[in-house]
């Protein structure tokens, strides 16, 4: 298939489209003023008709036929509508010619059409070479010449077609020469449209190529605010988000490398240590509960990815069931007893209810809930306090947790749940996480059809809250 560009497509599509449109235009404009021209030429020749006839009657009124006044009539009317011209009695027998006519017609008797029409005293216009008189096919007019009720005879004036034809064909090149300069015009409208549509077309395709060998800086420049316009816009914020995703990307690689080799190194040297007895035995224990930590944090960080691999393959599996969010909750604040007393954190569990029964998959809640629990721990202080509130409206169950900690700014508000974002004043205090635990938590969230929203103020505290389907129990 030959590579044809767009460009020339619709080049070629709007200058046929101009070209069959002056085509009609033309042929129509052509068609009407043949038309109209043709109607002036016969009702001019009707008029000259028409005062030959008031003369002729007004000369059989005083009695006396001047034929050489008559014949002067011819030669003038001849003179100034360019027509040959003729007068016949009412016999059907030619009296009189101007000089554009053979003299021996003059006595002859024409038999045609236009002279039956006239001798029938109505008036005639055709088409056509006259009994023969002439050679050449020309316009015929005739008008009957009645003085009284009696039809004397008929006068004709004929004008050859040619000369019809030629002014035209004057008239189609005068259109014709305006034509082209609109069609020039035309042509050049087109051409910087079309371009203004192809540019930035072209640049996209250009910037994607450059974004395909791994650039996500190339920019199109936005100049129109057409459809157009609109997707060189779609693809800058594409190019955005692909650079940041990019950004992210690298720092992602950057923080599971340090996440990985951290805990391998401290791992490894404890090993070695223990191996060729440089800890003594009465300390080997306390560092292999160390070790223990470690692989903790290495287990943690293997299934952040692979749910983070189930969420990109939208993989995720739901297994919903009925249980209570409250026992859940309980559960979880044990798991984390140890953390919190060595924080000294005081821990408050406010339950709207004493039994409130959610339907949802317990697993992926307690992950949900843990994740929660762990990051208001990192951020609130020594001394400092965690609640965690049910509330139940509307036939949901909203899950709060609360923490008194610095808080996260408005504008990190907005990031917090995109993956691998650390707010700044997480980045002394998150060092066993690379910002996968919220962007987890919300897509848990989402996939049970619910939603997850974060309200926080700097120096005062930050709070999470999920909202789950509430089971009316019994």
């Amino acid at each position: 298939m030959k590579n044809t560009t767009i460009f020339k497509k619709q080049m070629l599509l709007y200058m046929g489209i101009l070209l069959i449109s002056f085509g009609f235009f033309g042929a129509g404009i052509s068609v009407i003023y043949t038309r109209q021209f043709m109607n002036e030429q016969e009702q001019q020749l009707i008029l000259q008709c028409e005062r030959f006839k008031e003369s002729v009657s007004s000369l059989y009124f005083t009695g006396v036929v001047d034929m050489s006044r008559m014949s002067f009539e011819l030669q003038i009317m001849e003179k100034y509508m360019g027509a040959s011209v003729f007068f016949m009695n009412d016999k059907g027998q030619v009296s009189l010619v101007s000089q554009s006519v053979n003299q021996q017609w003059v006595g002859q008797t024409i038999t045609d059409e236009a002279v039956s029409i006239v001798l029938a005293g109505r008036v005639a216009t055709v088409k056509g070479k006259i009994g023969g008189m002439f050679n050449e096919t020309v316009l015929t007019v005739g008008y009957p010449i009645v003085v009284g009720d009696k039809i004397i005879g008929g006068v004709f004036m004929c004008k050859p077609i040619t000369v019809l034809q030629e002014a035209i064909k004057d008239m189609r090149a005068v259109v014709v020469g305006c034509m082209i300069p609109v069609f020039i015009i035309g042509a050049m409208l087109i051409y910087y449209s079309t371009k203004r549509i192809i540019m930035p077309l072209r640049d996209m395709n250009d910037a994607a190529k450059i974004i395909a060998d791994g650039n996500f800086q190339n920019r199109i420049q936005v100049e129109s605010g057409d459809e157009v316009g609109q997707l060189a816009q779609s693809f800058n914020y594409m190019a955005e988000s692909l650079e940041k995703t990019e950004n992210s990307r690298q720092k992602f690689i950057a923080n599971i490398s340090h996440d990985l080799r951290s805990p391998l190194t401290s791992i490894q040297g404890f090993i070695s240590a223990i191996a060729d007895g440089t800890i003594p035995p009465e300390r080997q224990s306390h560092y292999l509960n160390i070790v223990l930590e470690e692989t903790a944090r290495l287990t943690k960080l293997a299934n952040d990815m692979t749910d983070l691999s189930k969420v990109e393959a939208g993989a995720i599996s739901l297994e919903v069931c009925e249980f209570d969010i409250n026992d859940m909750i309980r559960d979880s604040l044990n798991v984390f007893e140890t953390r919190l007393s060595a924080k000294k954190i005081r821990t408050q569990a406010v339950f709207a209810e004493e039994i409130t029964v959610v339907l949802a998959d317990p697993n992926m809640i307690q992950r949900v809930i843990q994740n929660l629990l762990d990051n208001a721990i990192k951020f609130t202080p020594q001394d400092g306090e965690i609640t965690v509130e049910t509330t139940v409206k509307s036939q949901k169950v909203f899950v709060s947790v609360r923490d008194n900690g610095e808080g996260i700014s408005r504008e990190e508000q907005k990031k917090v749940f995109e993956r691998f974002f650390k707010a700044d004043s997480s980045r002394g205090l998150d060092k066993g996480g690379i910002g996968l635990g919220l962007s987890i938590v919300k897509e848990f969230i989402k996939a049970h059809g619910e939603k997850i929203e974060v309200k926080s103020n700097e120096n005062v505290g930050t709070e999470f809250t999920f909202s789950l389907k509430k089971i009316e129990t019994k």
